[in-house]
Formats: C-alpha cells, structure tokens, sequence
C-alpha cells in the first residue's frame, strides 16, 4: 500500500474513530438522562412535591432557561401555582420560594444552608466562603469575619477609609466641570478600592495598572453574569463540558477568573515575602498565617485555594453590588431632583453642613436619607432571586415535600413588590420607612430582606449600606445630579441575575 493511500485509510480510520466517539458520547448522555428523568420522588404520605409548570420529556425546561427564568417570571408562575412552585431541569428539581412567609421558614431550615454546587463559581472551581458547604464553610466564614472585625469591618478605622475613598471620587467628579459623564467608570475603582483595602492592605490610584487590570476584569464578571442565568440551572458536569466550549459565556468566565486568579496568586507570594509575624495588614495576611498554624493537617480548612477564593468572592460580592446599588441612587435622584434629592441635601445641610464631611454616625440624626437607602434596596432589589441554595436533606415545609438534591432559590424581588406588604410597591417611596410625622426611621422590618434571611445571608450587609450612605452623602454635599442635557432618565431595570440600570449619563454641578 502506498503513502497517500495508507494515509487515506488512516484518515477514514480517523474519522470512523470521532463518529463512533461522538455517538457514543451522545448515546451515554441520553442514557443518563431517560434514568435520570424516569426516577421519581415519591413524596411521604401526607406531603406532596410543589406544583409548578410542565417541562419537556428528558430536558424538562433547559431549552427555557434564558427565556422564562426570571424573578418576573416566577412571581407570574406564582399567581397559578402558588408561593412555592416546583420546575426541573434535566434530573434536577429547582424550588422557588415566592413570598415572605415560605423564605423565612425555608431558608433558616439547617437543611438548606448549602450552596448549589452547580453554581458557576462551583464550576470554575472558585471555592470560598460563597461558594463553600458544611464545615469548611463553618470555618471559613467565622475566620473571615473575625479578621475583617480586626481590620476594621464596620468599625471606625474602616470608616475613614470609605470617607478617603469617597472623597477621592468626590474630586475626580469635579474634573469634569460639570460635563456628562458615566458614573460608572468613576464607581467601579471606588468601590473595589474598598475591598482592595481589606484584602491587599493598599488603595490604587484610578490610573494605576493595577487599579485598570481589576476594574476591567470586574466589568467583565458583572457583564458576563448578565448572560449567564442557564449556568446555575444546569447540572455541574455538563457545565464542565460548556468549559471546553469556547464561544459560550462559561468559557469567558474561566478565562476572567483565570487572570483574576493569576493577579491574585502574585499577591499573596508578596505578601509571603513581607509577612511581619506580630501584625496584619490586611486579610491575606491574617489568612496565611492561619494556612501555616494549620500546615501539618491534610483536611485543614484553610488552604491556598480558599485563600484565593475567598479574594475573589469579597470582590464579586462587595464591589459590584455596592457599585450597581450606588448607580441606581444616583439615576433615581437626577429623576426627581426636586423631591427625593432636595430633600436629602436638606437634612445633609442642616446636620452635616457644607464644610465638614459626613461620617457614619450622622446616620442617626439623618431619617429620610436611610429611609431612602432603605426604600432602594427594596425598589432595585439588585439580586433579585438571591444566590442559590441547595437541600442537602429531604426538606418539609406545610404540605411541600422538597427532596434532597433540590436548588432553592428565594425570590427576594417578589417579597419586596408584594402589596399585601408594601403600599403601592411599584413606586420609589422612601416615606414608607418613616413614622407617621416624618421625623424618624421606624424599625426596620422583617420583609426587607435585600440581604437574604438565615445563616447564610450576606455578612457584608453593614459594609456595604456604610459605603452607600457615605458616597450618596458625600456626592449630594457637593453637588447637584442632573440628567445629561436634554435627556430623560430611564429607570427601567435590564438584566436577571443583577438588575443593572440602563447605561446613561449624568451631570454632576457644584452646589
């Protein structure tokens, strides 16, 4: 046989080869999902599953994913199905809690305190303190929270960072000279600026490489999010196949966590190089000598790659969410600068004044500007469906069986747009936080759960409304916010993940 005709065969060899390949990779997942979709969970005597929508054979509602999966959506399903409706994806039962009474009760169950492990940084293999079940979990977040305190989280030494921070963006603001601008290449370095305080002990200035690198990587994160709802839906195993993929939005993901990670792993070898053992300057500090006092222990909580996650979960969660919620303030007020804005430089001007700047503890003394920070976590709910829990027991919650296995997800928007709850919800309307004669902030209630409910709810809840009240109060101190000249702001939320606003610009004009 000749060259060119053994390298023919070879080549129909090779080709027979990948089409059995491919045939029989396809057959194996078809297998696995007819087993998978045919095991049905019986639910005990007395208890039923919840009721939900009707998916397709095999997929059940995969192919809806993008289209239906959204907080709307749900909450319209819960108009027919009830509060707690049930959907599936492939083999996977998906619970979603529709209204305050199921979340509270459901979400503080010990059995639903686990995270999803098909949530995307799951996945990518970005293991800390969000993303981490049991005891790892336990032990991460109790070290984590007891190094911020140390540091300063929500103290006074982390207080006067903010006021620094947010006095630097005040002066950047005032290059502008009152053009239209888009606030939000000014907030994004701001507010990592923050978390970059806590993690790396150091500020960036806005043109410095490195403060760049991050706030593009950021933008990146928060933009892919936005496209990316099918990910947490879908089995983990098949989203490690949607890795190889390179066009889909996973793959984007890896490679921005990628470098994130590189940046991130530089970091801590210098931090190694500098460590003063009597002191921390910061978290990595404080989280590599907790890695050495536990260095000779194989199962230890703390290791490197949780060092690492963690990093990347205290600037996914406190710097984009703090930044986006900021956003909406700002649009909201160049709305109604003669209502809303009026009145908060109102109470800045008359317990503030205009030379000293605002500090923490004006909070008190200033009602309706919390009213207002209030009233916007629950009109821009900015992660409306929470982040996703998962049943590690069978679960009962009234006549509802949820099996073990099961994602629960809370509808958190639903809750904060309930009229049985809220007097006219579609409406921006700080006063509804108010006592009767306006003066003074009512208790805060148990239905405003921007933050989730249970053990498991965000920690960084007074991080982040310290970093909202100090920005908004600084900025309106200053200045007047306007739309961009013969424009008109539009509120109108895009996005389901997140809930961003539109991209537009506003004027900012030295009061």
């Amino acid at each position: 046989m000749d060259p060119e005709e053994t390298a023919h065969v070879a080549a129909e060899a090779s080709t027979e080869w990948e089409t059995q390949a491919y045939t029989l990779a396809a057959a194996v997942i078809v297998i696995f999902l007819i087993l998978h979709w045919s095991k049905r969970d019986i639910a005990p005597p007395g208890f039923k599953l919840p009721p939900g929508p009707r998916g397709l054979p095999l997929v059940g509602h995969v192919p809806f994913v993008t289209m239906e999966f959204s907080h709307n959506q749900f909450r319209k399903w819960s108009t027919t199905y009830g509060a707690v409706i049930k959907i599936k994806i492939g083999a996977t039962y998906v619970v979603v809690l529709n209204d305050f009474d199921s979340i509270k009760e459901v979400l503080c169950k010990n059995e639903v305190l686990n995270r999803s492990e098909n949530m995307i940084f799951h996945v990518l293999g970005i293991t800390g303190v969000g993303t981490l079940n049991g005891k790892l979990w336990q032990d991460n977040r109790r070290f984590c929270l007891h190094v911020l305190r140390d540091l300063g989280f929500g103290r006074k030494s982390m207080e006067e960072h903010i006021k620094e921070e947010s006095l630097y963006l005040t002066e950047k603001i005032a290059e502008t000279k009152g053009s239209p601008i888009s606030i939000q290449e000014y907030l994004v370095p701001s507010m990592s600026n923050n978390i970059s305080a806590l993690v790396f002990g150091s500020r960036y200035l806005f043109d410095d490489p490195k403060r760049k690198f991050l706030d593009a990587q950021l933008s990146n994160a928060l933009r892919a999010l936005g496209s990316s709802m099918i990910v947490n839906f879908l089995p983990s195993w098949l989203n490690k196949l949607a890795l190889r993929i390179p066009f889909l939005t996973i793959s984007s993901f890896k490679n921005i966590f990628r470098e994130l990670s590189d940046f991130v792993s530089k970091e801590v070898k210098e931090h190694e190089e500098t460590l003063d053992e009597h002191s921390n300057r910061d978290f990595i500090d404080g989280y590599i000598k907790k890695i050495k006092e536990h260095k000779n222990d194989p199962d230890s909580s703390f290791q490197t790659r949780y060092l690492f996650g963690n990093v990347l979960n205290f600037f996914g969660a406190g710097s984009n969410t703090v930044m986006v919620t900021i956003m909406w303030h700002l649009l909201t007020y160049a709305k109604y600068p003669d209502t809303v804005q009026a009145k908060i430089q109102r109470e800045i001007d008359e317990v503030v004044g205009r030379e000293r700047q605002p500090k923490w503890e004006d909070r008190n003394k200033m009602p309706f500007t919390m009213a207002a920070i209030w009233e916007m976590y629950r009109w821009r709910t900015i992660t409306p469906l929470g982040i996703p829990r998962a049943a590690s027991e069978d679960v009962f919650y009234g006549e509802h069986f949820i099996p073990k296995g099961s994602m629960v997800l809370a509808n958190l928007w639903t809750v904060h747009m309930d009229p049985k709850l809220w007097k006219d919800p579609q409406n921006f309307d700080p006063s509804r936080f108010l006592t009767k004669d306006g003066t003074e902030l009512g208790p805060k209630p148990e239905s405003l759960m921007p933050f989730s409910v249970g053990k498991r709810m965000c920690p960084g809840e007074t991080l982040a409304t310290v970093e909202v009240f100090l920005n908004i109060t600084t900025l309106l101190q200053k200045y007047n916010v306007l739309p961009e000249e013969g424009q008109v702001i539009d509120l109108s939320t895009k996005g389901a993940p997140v809930i961003v606003p539109e991209t537009q610009k506003l004027r900012f004009i030295p009061r």
